[in-house]
């Protein structure tokens, strides 16, 4: 067993064998928390502890106990992002809130210096909202020494469309991953059919666009996408396509495509699949990408791959025993993955072997909604 995973299960032990997660939720009261037996693979019961309308997708600064999160109110007028407090008992208290600019926020992250939270907006770009500005793709805001968000600090639309005939009208924003080490960021738009890469002043939280990186092909949908950690690979999973591009870090906020394979076996039938979520192993070289069966016919699955600098290929696919897995996440000691089933309203739990790969369906847990984000306290 790699001494990485071994210093990380002992960590959790002299802690009580608890990793903490919190759940962004929708159709559900809000922000939900449980606490994961690393030993056992087994959940607490899920707990509320923050009342809101839809906490879709959540971030968390672990150095410093604070949480942060998307707020869809309507689809009329701009959403929310909301700060919170991390208690010691895992509850959250909340700090402020400010408009996300723009018509349902659906993804946000943190810079890596921990002072910038950039969010996006699955909504169309320039409709207007209710306080008569236009709905923004892109919003940054600077988090204060409180764990306080400024008002917004810069905001920016994407142009475009892509060749699907209902996904791609115009641009639909639906991720942005900071580079680990340099000051870029990269947006995935599904409806635009690519990544726009930003620069952004680490002090200030200014984002200045850059490029607009086309995906070749036609009707990818970029949705989301992950680093790898030396920050010299950019993974990203294509919801429509079903396929993941691999990029290359050229230095200077450059991309170069060096790969695109697919995330399913040869000859599946791929009507109404959908692809989600990717993640990364914290210590093997193994991806994972979720894809959702929207005919709920049960083909809901997780797909692996084996990466590295040169490489990367398709290992395995197995069956997600959730409905529309929107979400999943690997606990810190890389021992458990677990599953949120939007529609079947439950969470999976499998345990995983020392090279990453899952092994064996250990636990489903009702939950009280349909559970669409799974983030972790500790890293």
């Amino acid at each position: 067993m790699p001494i990485k995973i071994i210093l990380l299960s002992f960590l959790f032990i002299l802690q009580g064998h608890a990793a903490r997660l919190f759940i962004g939720t929708a159709q559900s009261d809000g922000i939900y928390s449980s606490e994961l037996n690393v030993l056992t693979g087994e959940l607490s019961s899920f707990k509320c502890v923050a009342t809101i309308n839809r906490p879709s997708f959540l971030a968390i600064d672990t150095e410093h106990k604070k949480l942060y999160s998307t707020n869809l109110q309507d689809f009329k007028k701009s959403g929310e992002i909301i700060a919170f407090k991390i208690e010691p008992e895992g509850s959250l208290t909340e700090l402020n809130r400010v408009p996300s600019q723009g018509l349902n926020p659906c993804h946000l992250q943190l810079s890596p210096n921990r002072k910038i939270l950039f969010i996006v907006n699955y909504g169309a770009p320039n409709r207007p909202l209710s306080t008569g500005q236009k709905s923004a793709s892109l919003t940054s805001y600077s988090i204060q020494s409180n764990g306080h968000l400024t008002p917004p600090v810069s905001s920016h639309l994407h142009t475009g469309s892509g060749t699907h005939p209902s996904r791609q009208k115009e641009p639909h924003a639906h991720s942005v991953f900071p580079h680990p080490t340099d000051p870029y960021i990269y947006v995935a738009d599904l409806g635009a059919d690519a990544i726009f890469s930003y620069h952004y002043n680490p002090h200030t939280a200014e984002t200045t666009p850059l490029r607009k990186i086309g995906i070749p092909g036609s009707s990818r949908g970029p949705r989301h996408m992950k680093w790898a950690p030396n920050g010299k690979t950019l993974y990203l999973l294509n919801e429509l396509s079903l396929t993941l591009c691999v990029f290359s870090y050229m230095g200077d906020g450059h991309l170069q495509q060096i790969d695109e394979i697919d995330a399913l076996p040869p000859n599946t039938n791929r009507d109404q699949l959908t692809a989600a979520e990717i993640r990364l192993h914290p210590t093997q070289s193994i991806l994972y990408v979720s894809i959702r069966d929207k005919s709920d016919n049960g083909r809901d699955c997780i797909t692996l791959f084996r990466t590295s600098n040169t490489q990367t290929e398709r290992i395995e696919t197995i069956p997600a025993q959730v409905a529309f897995p929107r979400n999943f996440n690997i606990d810190p000691t890389g021992k458990w993955l677990l599953i949120a089933g939007q529609r079947s309203q439950d969470i999976t739990i499998f345990s995983l072997n020392s090279d990453g790969i899952p092994e064996n369906l250990c636990h489903r847990y009702s939950f009280p909604g349909e559970p669409i984000c799974i983030e972790f306290l500790d890293e």
